[in-house]
């Protein structure tokens, strides 16, 4: 039996969504490059992001699923899709964060699998892509683990934290 499951945000998960990020929160924005806001951390604000997310995922302009722990439904993390490009190119750009206590333990690995078999199969995309700064070690072995190759390295290509960062490049 699988240890995670992936599915669309519901606005029922917006208390857990709130949760995982406010216990997260300067692990997870340590690789943001805008931060959210303060206020960002509230249940109203995470039941607005949840509708956003509902609305771009029936417009095609982005997907976002949640991470589920299978024995007790607890949500520690998400997969999304973003950057969606439609025909010719059929290509989005991944993204994931997992709740800090379950790092290592390769359920980011097993969701970005689920997640990409659902946006191959049920969304028809050719192409996945992925950046990742290089002292990402965790984040790169994530790809390897599910298949991704490295394709580049994108020099200075992002501002974060205060300084522009490379970002190796990966595909599926």
């Amino acid at each position: 039996m699988r240890t995670i499951f992936l599915r669309p945000y519901q606005l029922s998960d917006a208390e857990q969504l709130l949760q995982l990020n406010v216990k997260n929160q300067l692990h997870f924005e340590y690789w943001m490059p805008v931060k959210p806001q303060a206020n960002a951390y509230t249940l109203k604000k995470q039941q607005e992001r949840i509708e956003q997310m509902m609305e771009n995922s029936l417009a095609d302009r982005s997907y976002a699923f949640g991470v589920f722990l299978t024995e007790n439904n607890q949500l520690i993390g998400d997969v999304s899709a973003v950057f969606v490009e439609r025909f010719p190119a059929e290509t989005c750009m991944i993204g994931y964060q997992l709740d800090r206590e379950h790092n290592g333990k390769g359920i980011m690995a097993e969701a970005v699998r689920q997640a990409a078999r659902i946006l191959f199969e049920t969304h028809q995309f050719h192409r996945l892509r992925a950046e990742v700064m290089p002292e990402n070690i965790g984040s790169i072995r994530v790809l390897e683990k599910v298949g991704f190759r490295r394709e580049g390295l994108a020099k200075k290509s992002l501002y974060i934290n205060g300084a522009w960062e490379d970002f190796i490049l990966f595909a599926l």
